[in-house]
């Protein structure tokens, strides 16, 4: 009698389950110390999805994780329709991030990558795509220049209390 016991096979299954977590743990500590996903992607970049390829490079770019894959989305397409090579400028910029540390691309970027990466960079925190009249807005609320001091002051936009309440000490929401 050779059989296994099914608490054994279980148990075996959930080891196998709990390392393949580890792995995938390790895996996104690694992405977080070395631009893994831009490396491969630079190499790859012609057939790689342009909406994903935004993504990671406006992760990286604003060092921001988990951008809202809608805002991608619609800062993607505003910034192809103000520029019709904008997707063969982004993949430009990949080949470079990839070759590059973070801390040194603002000095290192060709001028042409400096001004795609501007243009993301600048979607990203103001929340809009161009300027003066032909501006686009795409997002307010989530505007990521409204992350700074989202723990004491509310987001101007509509009035959030009583007239005159801005002359009081504002209070802090994540004290």
């Amino acid at each position: 009698m050779n059989k296994k016991s099914p608490h054994l096979e279980t148990s075996a299954q959930q080891m196998s389950r709990r390392n393949i977590l580890k792995g995938v743990a390790s895996i996104g500590l690694l992405s977080l110390v070395a631009p893994l996903p831009l490396s491969v992607l630079a190499q790859e970049s012609a057939s790689a999805d342009p909406i994903a390829l935004f993504t990671l490079v406006s992760e990286r770019l604003t060092q921001h994780q988990n951008l809202s894959p809608i805002l991608s989305e619609r800062f993607f397409q505003a910034l192809q329709a103000r520029n019709p090579d904008f997707e063969a400028h982004l993949k430009l910029l990949v080949k470079e991030m990839a070759q590059i540390e973070t801390r040194l691309l603002a000095t290192t970027l060709s001028p042409s990558a400096q001004q795609t990466a501007k243009s993301i960079i600048s979607a990203w925190y103001t929340g809009i795509v161009g300027a003066g009249l032909d501006a686009q807005v795409i997002t307010y609320r989530h505007a990521l220049q409204f992350n700074a001091v989202d723990d004491v002051l509310e987001i101007r936009s509509y009035c959030p209390n009583k007239p005159g309440f801005w002359a009081a000490k504002p209070i802090e929401r994540k004290a």
